[in-house]
Order: structure tokens, then sequence, then C-alpha cells
């Protein structure tokens, strides 16, 4: 992908001079959920970053036709939108709905699935580590009597499509649902149990259960879980997405940082800085993990939108995992924005730019996650995604005038491929995109 960009490196840099300027997600459940982006993730007033939101200026971008071969074009597949299609369904059911969610991605030309198969501390998949997901039969623990990884990731691969297992590394469960957690869960064991070592795997805020991320037995248990993956499935990649710590509140692992201090020798580091090393330990040691066992599997994350509110609310130091090799083989912002929010500063051009001119390493792929979800809904009072049909398509295009760009990521499978008012006009104007050959230029 990258040797594809360089042809492309003159014009690019030509057109990004002339341009002026140049963090999600669904639904919930009870047990657990993929959040809105959160409020403070666009709560800042910096306007610093410039902007290229009016129409006439994307539109008259070049429209680029790489070929498949040399761009990613993934969709993401949620635990929700699989457990609409495995529980009360049978076996054959759930493997011919599937595949057709595969040969929608497979006929549109694009080439990557990212599915979910440990939404918490949970699976979608045969483990010996954590209990199968409520998601798959409605009770956890629970086996369907078929592995639904095994057969997706088989599928995928016949249809010429890179399998990415998505996880969720730290999530656990809602404190009210921990009674219907399977007794082999290793979180329900950790909080049940009399051991009092152990207290400190599990931290809880606003409600609910998380692997604490300062934790080394927690962190040992994440990575044996990719681990796992890695040596059962042919899978071609590991997922994380936007979530890390879930809270700035110091009581959530006090314990943890009161140890560090008293064992800490010469300059103790801000509950700030301490917390963003306990993540970059986590990242930096399954990376290793996996590239131990297979170094073809590709690891990668998706943070969300705002670099600065990751950064400094979430403990996730994204642009050190751009910059310094042994992190991240990708990263995928979900820059889920279209050309027209009220707040410039988080409109899909302003966060693409600062982004895309982040340093990175020589081996890191940079893809941009498209808000697919939001066509035909409000954006904190903008109706772009009402009154147009093309603001995947313009997005498409201006990364694609990045030279660092090396992809697109859509959230998710049921809005880009739906039949949701709007949802077939947007993507009608995409696929053309994703014909591979020539230009119209």
């Amino acid at each position: 992908m990258k040797l594809h960009k360089m042809t492309l490196f003159v014009l690019a840099i030509i057109l990004i001079m002339t341009i002026s300027a140049c963090s999600p997600s669904g639904a919930s459940s009870d047990l657990y959920s993929k959040q809105p982006v959160p409020s403070s993730d666009v709560s800042s007033t910096d306007t610093s970053a410039p902007s290229v939101s009016d129409e006439s200026s994307v539109s008259s971008l070049p429209e680029r036709y790489p070929s498949a071969a040399d761009e990613l074009r993934g969709v993401w597949i949620s635990y929700y939108e699989l457990y609409d299609i495995l529980k009360g369904k049978t076996e054959a059911q759930f493997k011919k709905k599937i595949s057709q969610y595969f040969d929608d991605v497979k006929n549109a030309n694009m080439n990557t699935v990212i599915v979910h198969v440990r939404p918490s501390s949970d699976a979608f998949y045969e483990s010996e580590i954590f209990p199968w997901s409520m998601y798959v039969t409605g009770t956890q623990g629970v086996s369907p009597g078929y592995d639904p990884l095994e057969y997706m990731v088989d599928a995928a691969h016949d249809r010429g499509l890179e399998f990415h297992a998505w996880i969720n590394p730290y999530r656990v469960c809602q404190k009210k649902n921990l009674p219907i957690l399977a007794e082999s869960n290793p979180a329900k064991i950790w909080l049940t149990d009399d051991d009092k070592s152990n207290d400190d795997n599990i931290s809880a805020t606003s409600g609910s259960y998380y692997y604490n991320p300062a934790s080394e037995e927690a962190r040992k248990l994440i990575i044996s879980g990719v681990e796992e993956l890695v040596k059962n499935y042919p899978i071609d990649g590991i997922h994380f997405d936007d979530y890390f710590y879930p809270t700035t509140a110091a009581d959530f692992d006090k314990s943890s940082y009161d140890a560090y201090k008293e064992s800490a020798t010469g300059t103790v580091m801000s509950l700030g800085d301490w917390r963003r090393e306990q993540v970059n330990i986590l990242v930096r040691d399954v990376y290793s993990a996996i590239k131990a066992i297979d170094p073809r599997v590709v690891f990668g994350i998706s943070p969300a939108a705002r670099i600065d509110y990751v950064r400094d609310e979430l403990y996730a130091d994204c642009a050190l995992w751009m910059k310094q090799s042994g992190y991240l083989d990708y990263i995928c912002p979900q820059l889920y924005f279209g050309f027209e929010h009220p707040q410039e500063n988080v409109r899909f051009d302003a966060l693409l730019e600062r982004w895309a001119t982040l340093p990175m390493h020589g081996e890191l792929e940079f893809y941009v996650g498209l808000a697919s979800y939001k066509i035909g809904t409000t954006d904190a009072g903008s109706t772009e995604w009402i009154d147009n049909s093309d603001i995947l398509k313009r997005e498409i295009l201006l990364c694609r005038n990045y030279e660092a760009c090396d992809g697109v990521v859509f959230f998710s499978h049921t809005s880009i491929f739906g039949n949701k008012s709007g949802q077939k006009a947007e993507f009608n104007n995409v696929l053309p995109l994703f014909q591979d050959g020539g230009t119209d230029e």
C-alpha cells in the first residue's frame, strides 16, 4: 500500500498545498455497550485547525481509483450485528447470513472485515480462557455447538477477504450483571473468590467493571487471550478499538498507583503519565506476543477522533505508537464526523489533517474510520447527513489525497450495506470509487 502512495506523492503534495486545511459508534446492550462518541470528545473550543469543509473545495478533488491491492477497504461487524444473526438461529442460518455479509463486502470490491470476537470478558469462539459470549446463545458460557469464528475466518478467506479479530481488552460488565456472568469467567472468579491478593485485577467506575490496566496479572490474561486467537485461528489481524481507561477519576486504580509511588525510585510519574505507560505496556506486549507466534498477523488500534482527548482522558498515547516501531502495524482513528459539524475542530477535514500529518514510523499503515452509521441522522444539530448523499465519497477522496492514508473502514456493515433512508444513495456514490483501474481526470 505504501508503494502505491509513492506514485501519487507529488500530486498529493501539490494538492494539499492548494487546500486551506488540510473522535463511536452505534447500539448498546444491557450487559456491555458500544457507546456513542463521548461528549468530551467534541468539547474542545480549539479552532486552530484550518478547514476545507465547503463542498466546492472537496468536490474539486480528483477521483482516484487505486486497486484493492493498494488500499485497505474495510468494514466493522460488531457484536450486536452478530447477536442478531446468532441468537436463536441454527448453525445453517448463521452461516448463510454471515456469508451474505461477506458477499456484500466482496461484491463491493472491498477487501477486509473487522469482526467482534471478544466484546468483553467473553468469546465468540471456543476458548479455554473466556466463556462463550451471551451474544451467541443468550446465556454466557453456553456453547452453540459449533465455532462461529472458525467458520467466519474460512468464509472470509474463501472470498479473498482479510479477517481481523476485534477485541475490547478491558471491558467486563455492568455491576448489576455480575450474577449472570458464567462461573468460569476470569473476572467473576477474581471478583467473588476469597483471595484478596487478586482484588486489584478488577476496577470499577460508573456502575461497570473493567480489567485494571495497571494490573500485571490482568494484562497477562488479555495477552493470553490474544495468543490463543493467533495460535488457533488463521486470522490476519488483531484489532482493538477506542476503549482504554474508562475514567479520569483518581480512585479507579488508586491502590495500584499508590503501590507504584511507594516502590518508585527517582522521579515519580504523574497519574496521567503513569496510566499512559500502563496502556503502553499492554500495547507493546500484545504486539510482541503476536509477532512471536506469527509475524504475518498485524496488530491495529482504532482510537477515538480527538487526539488530545484520547491521550488525556483515555490515556492512550497514539502519537507515540505511531512514531515508534514495536507498538502497532496500523492505526485507524474513528473520524466519525462530516464537514458541517458546529465545532470546526471536529469536522472531518480538520481531524484528518491532524492525524495524517503526525510522524509515523516507516512500516505503519494509516487507515481512517468513517461514520456510515450517521447516514440519515442529525449530528449535533447539523442535518448534513440527511441533506447530502455524497459525504462518504468526499471523505474517501480527501483521504486518498494524503500520501499517508492507506485505506478506509466503515462503521458498520448494516449501515453501509443497509436499506434505510439515505443509505443506498450514499453507498451508490461510494461504490464507483472502489472499482479498480483508471481515473476520471
